[in-house]
């Protein structure tokens, strides 16, 4: 029987740091040595952030190779992750219903992945389940070990609302950490390439990602401390935007105020997309500043609503269905989590693909993947 003292250990080390990802790796152990399991994932599949192993415990370690592989060739066909998204449950699941031990044993990423370990019989909680997120984790037990008896699935059970209630303050306090920190140490922390300019375009602050942008030469440069479009046609486009976004008159409510402009490149890889924002004059930057954010579509990024809806003009639907794709979803999962066919969803890519210019399923989410985001709690 699973004793009072160590529920209540693994409560207070789930609530204790949620934003550490070590927490989570310790609690992860913990369950593992309670329920007698070989070891333990976290795994989230997210829109903004990609695929990623939150925390894993136990005896088993996935290195960054194994992710990738994992993300590159098995993820879109994991023998539970499909059933358990069709099957649109949240909580534990048990495994043998979604696929028997036999079958599994059949699948090409049991053969590849988890029968090297040693492993057979997983148990699955499913966390959280939409077309934009999708968070699991999964025990993995020996076949000497056998099935999750019914009192370690019972612990399963109980901490599942602790679970979630932990993640909810992970992300409330992830937003409040991310607001507390300087704005410098934020941009040099992103990988986006971040300007704040003057009404005529000096640089009062680049942060690194920024710094190696201007090193290529490839649609901005920097003259004299001022930056500059190498493009002609671009660079009066760009003055004339720092003009609007710094002026008194700039609103927030204007509905092209912030539009995002497209910079062209004479590489001829894809236009530079460029975002601005006016910084309030207590910013430690001096009046009048402007933040520029740079996106290029040829690094790896995430999409946008209001970029989606702004450069090509998708509806609602359109942009629920480019980032399951994203996410990783298939359009048979995708279709599931809609309510709608797979028809409908074929449909919609269809006319994703017209708007964006793309002709497969690979260059729509590569393009998907080079916008600017919006910055999400891992």
């Amino acid at each position: 029987m699973i004793s009072l003292e160590s529920f209540s250990q693994l409560l207070q080390i789930l609530y204790s740091a949620p934003l550490q990802d070590e927490r989570w790796e310790e609690f992860l152990t913990l369950i593992c040595e309670i329920t007698h399991s070989k070891g333990g994932f976290f795994l989230c599949a997210d829109s903004q952030l990609g695929l990623s192993v939150r925390a894993q415990g136990g005896g088993m370690v996935m290195d960054s190779s194994d992710l990738i592989t994992y993300r590159e060739v098995y993820a879109p066909k994991d023998p539970l992750r499909s059933p358990a998204v069709l099957r649109g449950e949240i909580g534990v699941i048990d495994c043998e219903e979604l696929m028997p031990p036999e079958e599994l044993r059949r699948t090409e990423m049991f053969r590849d992945m988890i029968e090297p370990l040693g492993l057979l019989h997983p148990s699955l909680i499913m966390l959280t389940c939409s077309i934009r997120r999708l968070e699991a984790i999964s025990f993995w037990r020996t076949p000497e070990e056998g099935k999750m008896d019914e009192e370690s699935t019972r612990l399963l059970h109980l901490l599942v609302p602790h679970i979630q209630a932990a993640l909810r303050i992970r992300q409330v306090l992830g937003v409040t950490d991310q607001r507390l920190k300087s704005a410098e140490a934020m941009a040099n922390a992103s990988e986006t390439p971040t300007f704040v300019l003057s009404a005529k375009g000096k640089i009062r602050m680049s942060n690194t990602a920024a710094q190696s942008l201007l090193r290529n030469e490839d649609g901005l440069s920097v003259r004299d401390g001022i930056l500059i479009a190498v493009n002609r046609k671009n660079q009066v486009e760009l003055e004339r935007l720092l003009r609007r976004v710094a002026s008194a008159g700039f609103s927030h409510l204007d509905p092209q105020a912030l539009r995002p402009m497209l910079l062209h490149r004479p590489s001829g890889a894809q236009p530079l997309i460029l975002q601005t924002s006016p910084l309030p004059s207590t910013a430690p930057f001096g009046e009048h500043s402007v933040l520029l954010l740079v996106t290029d579509p040829d690094r790896p990024a995430n999409p946008s609503d209001e970029v989606l809806r702004s450069l090509y003009q998708l509806t609602a639907a359109e942009i629920e269905v480019a980032n399951g794709l994203v996410t990783g979803y298939s359009l048979q999962e995708i279709a599931s989590l809609r309510h709608v066919s797979i028809g409908t969803v074929r449909g919609q890519i269809k006319i994703i693909f017209a708007k964006t210019e793309t002709s497969s399923q690979s260059d729509l989410v590569r393009l998907l993947s080079g916008l600017p985001r919006s910055r999400t709690l891992p």
